[in-house]
């Protein structure tokens, strides 16, 4: 499985950070290596749960056997069972000869991540129960048990416990997957790491881009500190790789990290702009809107003013596109 490179590829080393709510959330997961049982890691997109469970296993008793890595959001359910449990000979139209072993008979003697275990179906939930209970698996087509030595780690971004109102998660398995919880906290929550990570990808970015970029401008690192976070670190990474691209001066502008977390948001509409004629307002318009200018009713105006172009309001409003964008996350208008 080695060979196959089934192996974890990430120790503690590589959750960055010096936040004390990431430190807590190492230490807690380096003791979870220790021992042998289930850990459930709960955590939004982006902030590094797989990190999390490369590392347990790095530090566990396991270490020298296989990682194995499924993402049950992202194999269809009627394959899903194929691929965890395996198959004989015969089992359906087009199964190998002499069958497949699955996930669990491959992770034997090892760990097995199952990221976004909430996207499992109630038939499976029901078939991974009894493999953590009993710890065997039966192929499908197949009447034979076969013994599987498997550490599980499981990783959701759902609330499980919801999901167990709502049945749409079994309460049993739950319990079963939940001997050990880990919380990875979200961008948001450790505001004190963004200055560490932007420099940190800076230099990954401009090595790989050839690039000689010695920091942002001091209003772009504000607004980092402004910004929700919603993708957590990955989408800051995205954000720094785009950044680090369309940048060929020394410093990245504030500008170019306006525009590029008002393109990374989720909330962000593009809109089409209107005609030239629908931009253009009289002096006394622009007059009343520039003396309104620290009112939420102001900066609607000059949104609908301007077609929703951002860069046209800013220009009505007199103010950079930078300062606008203070302007809308303080009114909560993005």
């Amino acid at each position: 499985m080695r060979n196959l490179g089934h192996v974890a590829k990430y120790t503690f080393e590589d959750i960055l950070g010096n936040s004390s709510k990431i430190k807590d959330a190492i230490e807690k997961a380096y003791r979870f290596g220790d021992v042998d049982a289930t850990v459930l890691i709960y955590g939004e997109t982006g902030v590094g749960k797989e990190f999390f469970a490369h590392a347990i296993h790095n530090v566990s008793p396991r270490r020298d056997g296989p990682f194995i890595t499924v993402n049950c959001a992202a194999i269809p359910d009627n394959l899903l069972e194929s691929e965890l449990f395996g198959y004989a000979e015969g089992a359906f139209t087009g199964a190998k000869k002499g069958g497949k072993r699955g996930y669990f008979e491959m992770a034997d003697g090892g760990t097995i991540f199952l990221d976004e275990i909430c996207e499992m179906s109630e038939k499976l939930q029901t078939k991974l129960l009894r493999v953590l209970q009993e710890r065997e698996v039966m192929r499908l087509g197949d009447d034979r048990l076969i013994t599987v030595d498997v550490r599980v780690i499981a990783a959701t971004n759902s609330d499980l416990r919801k999901l167990v109102k709502e049945k749409l998660f079994r309460l049993d398995l739950f319990y079963r997957i939940n001997v050990l919880s880990l919380v990875v906290p979200p961008l948001r929550e450790r505001r004190e790491d963004i200055p560490f990570l932007l420099d940190y990808f800076l230099n990954i970015f401009c090595k790989k881009y050839n690039k000689n970029i010695k920091g942002i401008e001091p209003e772009g690192i504000e607004l980092f500190y402004q910004y929700d976070w919603p993708g957590n670190t990955r989408e800051l990474q995205n954000i720094m790789e785009r950044l680090v691209i369309l940048t060929d001066s020394n410093y990245i502008s504030a500008d170019l990290v306006t525009e590029s977390l008002m393109i990374s948001s989720p909330d962000y509409i593009t809109v089409s702009p209107s005609p030239t004629s629908q931009f253009e307002n009289t002096y006394d318009q622009e007059l009343t809107l520039k003396t309104e200018l620290d009112s939420q009713t102001a900066i609607v105006k000059a949104l609908a003013a301007a077609g929703g172009n951002k860069k046209k309001a800013a220009q009505i409003l007199g103010i950079s596109r930078t300062t606008l964008w203070r302007r809308l996350k303080k009114y909560n208008i993005l």
